[in-house]
């Protein structure tokens, strides 16, 4: 199995908010994406950052916002996520709040005007062919109604049946006669040769408004695409008879005598030499490179030939060189009125990831373009987008009382690599607030990781597990493995880490290996005041090991492989991959589970619990749509006292949420009454509380350690405790409460 598809990342998350308002969020907690964080690297702003990333883009224009400007359409195929970005007249910016208005597309999409009304229909992928969506926007507000269901029709043979497109292929859909109607031009389910259906709307008197298809040509441009080279066989005659659809044959030309079912191939049509005759762009699903057919100009609608090919397009510039199966677009992108040719791999498996938009500006004109590599990471590189399967967490890193982003994944593509991946940890430290944060870029390989840990799929999860007032780490891997690193820093703001055990060990003195892709958390589950260890793996389940050691020396020893009952894989498949994390509520645990399908689980009933089955409240959260692998990572980033997520995904970025509570369900009001304020938050040290009765305080760190509790009528003492985020429990006949609190410097 390819390696990809062994990696679906989970993460499970907890969050600190009081058992009074639990059934509330656990039936109304609502995450809301945004983009309003600012994302800054070596001085410059991300102005996309939170866009989820890009892997293998399709890619159209259309006017989003009824501006008369021309915006950015992504069909991202791996995860078959939709994303829009925003025409600044010149630059481009996300902008998810038109996502949803596209219905759900898989395996290929693109978007061209059939009717002539001006405004953008969608083609794409349906089982056995090309399915229609018109668009019906009216009054600025984007609308699509099924036009054609499930699939285009085209007279074939004297029969009419669908016209077929592999959900592997891209087509070309385009205007190939000049008639002003959308004609198609695809591979045949054998593979091979072209094939042209015409559209016949303004044949028959209809204008451009309709889609009547007929195969005009089985052999369209008489060549032969034999997927055993990069070059085409050209001068492939098939028959002669052009009035009925011919059928490719074998002949001289062909290297190989036997038909074989069509692999995968791309076709883009266009006018590369300026004589009003379109030429075409060919990617193949064996080959890294895109390959030009020139057409000879004569009987175009019918009986053309490509009489010249280059195979290593464009030559005047760096060629298209995506490792394999790229596939191309032709869309104006620069903002100059002139059309540029884009490439991105057509696939999702192995291939290019972080650098897989190729843009070449055109500084020639549409019908005599000329090509010249501008980037190679379009988009991407305003952006967070770490290459493949990104799992983000939140940590403070600096012991500043703000959470800073870390970010494993499973690798950026790199062909040099024995396995094609590198991998490191990357890290975003929080220059912001606790109301409004702001990440800055710190590093791509935290620590010098990738050079101790020589694998792919780093996952870290951070605890103070010597129980010296610092963060260690426990660092998972593809393999399964576990690495332990402990921090030598003597200065609770600064992190050191060495390697203590390359491979963690249990108390048995057997290696730890889960099977494939480790992801570790440490949280004190049996409060005990040690932190215990949670690893989550590819097939979904959670494991459990105790630590026997003490907070000073850990040991863990293994309980089970099948906490609370948790299997995030769905009915059709063994993988599902888990990741766990935790946070300590009034005694109780809340528990989020992010699954390959893209859906958010929710659990509970996990304290004193530890040997049962967790109840699931919701397993499908907000209903996100970010495309599978979502990886969350919960936490407090605006001080609202409602959870928000950063989210990762297959695309190997990151997606921002903030959390909000559905208030037509519940009084929200009556819950407020009941709720505890300490002031000033932050605070240097001294609490004072909005309860005046006497009450029992647990005061809770972010890993589940109680360290510091007692009974108070008023204040609450912190100044004693390091810099950082707590959760103080108050409970007492009539109250049961939990509040964040951030302890900060003494100015």
């Amino acid at each position: 199995m390819n390696s990809f598809f062994k990696i679906l990342t989970i993460i499970i998350v907890g969050f600190g908010l009081s058992n009074i308002y639990s059934p509330f969020f656990s039936q109304n907690l609502i995450f809301s994406q945004s983009n309003d964080l600012i994302v800054s690297k070596m001085g410059d702003t991300l102005n996309s950052a939170w866009a989820g990333g890009i892997n293998s883009a399709q890619i159209s224009t259309m006017d989003l916002n009824f501006d008369q400007l021309e915006d950015i359409v992504i069909f991202d195929k791996s995860g078959n996520k939709i994303l829009t970005f925003i025409n600044s007249v010149d630059h481009y910016y996300y902008d998810s709040q038109y996502e949803k208005f596209f219905p759900k597309i898989e395996n290929w999409m693109l978007l061209r005007d059939y009717n002539g009304d001006g405004k953008k229909d969608i083609f794409h992928s349906v089982s056995g062919g090309i399915g229609v969506w018109k668009n019906t926007s009216s009054n600025n507000i984007i609308s699509f109604s099924q036009e054609i269901s499930p699939y285009i029709h085209s007279l074939q043979y004297n029969f009419k049946s669908n016209l077929y497109v592999s959900k592997n292929d891209i087509p070309d859909i385009n205007d190939i006669d000049m008639d002003g109607d959308l004609d198609v031009v695809t591979f045949s389910i054998l593979g091979g040769n072209l094939e042209y259906h015409q559209n016949l709307s303004v044949d028959s008197g209809y204008g451009s408004d309709s889609l009547i298809f007929e195969l005009k040509n089985a052999c369209w441009g008489h060549f032969y695409e034999g997927g055993l080279t990069n070059t085409c066989y050209l001068f492939d005659t098939c028959l002669t008879n052009v009035n009925n659809p011919e059928f490719p044959i074998a002949n001289i030309n062909r290297q190989d005598s036997t038909f074989l079912r069509h692999a995968g191939s791309t076709v883009l049509s266009l006018d590369l030499n300026n004589d009003n005759v379109r030429d075409i762009l060919l990617g193949d699903v064996s080959f890294a490179n895109i390959v030009a057919l020139y057409n000879d100009n004569k009987g175009v609608n019918m009986n053309t030939s490509f009489i010249s090919q280059d195979t290593l397009f464009p030559n005047n510039s760096i060629p298209v060189d995506l490792y394999i199966y790229p596939g191309t677009f032709y869309e104006d992108v620069t903002f100059d009125g002139v059309k540029d040719l884009l490439a991105s791999p057509a696939t999702d498996n192995d291939t290019e990831d972080k650098e897989s938009v190729w843009v070449y500006e055109n500084t020639g004109t549409n019908s005599s373009p000329v090509f010249n590599l501008q980037s190679k990471n379009m988009f991407q590189s305003e952006m967070l987008d770490f290459g493949k399967s990104s799992s983000p967490i939140l940590v403070d890193l600096n012991n500043d009382g703000l959470k800073d982003l870390m970010f494993g994944y499973l690798g950026e593509f790199d062909i040099n690599s024995l396995n094609h991946y590198t991998c490191a940890i990357s890290v975003y430290m929080n220059t912001g607030t606790a109301e409004i944060p702001k990440f800055e870029w710190l590093t791509d390989d935290y620590q010098n990781l990738s050079s101790l840990i020589n694998n792919i799929d780093l996952f870290p999860a951070m605890g103070d597990l010597d129980n010296d007032g610092d963060l260690d780490a426990i660092v998972g891997d593809y393999s399964g493995y576990l690495h332990y690193l402990e921090n030598t820093s003597s200065n609770s703001s600064v992190v050191n880490l060495i390697m203590n055990q390359p491979q963690m060990q249990d108390d048995q003195g057997i290696p730890i290996d889960i099977g494939y892709c480790a992801k570790p958390v440490l949280f004190d589950l049996d409060q005990d005041n040690d932190l215990d260890l949670v690893i989550g793996e590819a097939t979904g389940v959670l494991n459990y090991y105790e630590n026997i050691g003490g907070a000073n020396s850990p040991l863990f020893s293994f309980v089970t492989d099948n906490f609370g009952g948790i299997d995030v894989t769905d009915w059709w498949t063994n993988i599902g991959s888990s990741s766990p994390s935790f946070e300590f509520i009034n005694n109780e645990l809340t528990l989020f589970v992010g699954s390959e399908r893209g859906a958010l689980y929710m659990y509970d009933s996990i304290s004193n619990n530890l040997n049962g089955s967790f109840n699931l409240i919701d397993s499908n959260v907000s209903n996100l749509i970010i495309g599978p692998h979502l990886s969350p990572a919960l936490g407090y980033l605006n001080n609202d006292s409602i959870i928000d997520m950063i989210a990762g995904n297959r695309r190997g970025g990151v997606t921002l949420f903030y959390g909000s509570i559905d208030s037509t369900v519940n009084d929200i009001q009556h819950l407020n009454q009941n709720k505890i304020v300490f002031s000033p938050n932050p605070t240097t040290g001294i609490l004072s509380c909005s309860y005046k009765n006497p009450y029992t305080y647990k005061v809770i760190n972010q890993h589940g350690k109680i360290v510091k509790k007692g009974i108070s009528s008023k204040e609450i003492n912190i100044s004693n405790l390091s810099d950082g985020i707590y959760y103080i429990s108050v409970i007492n006949e009539k109250i049961n409460n939990t509040v964040k609190i951030v302890k900060i410097h003494q100015k």
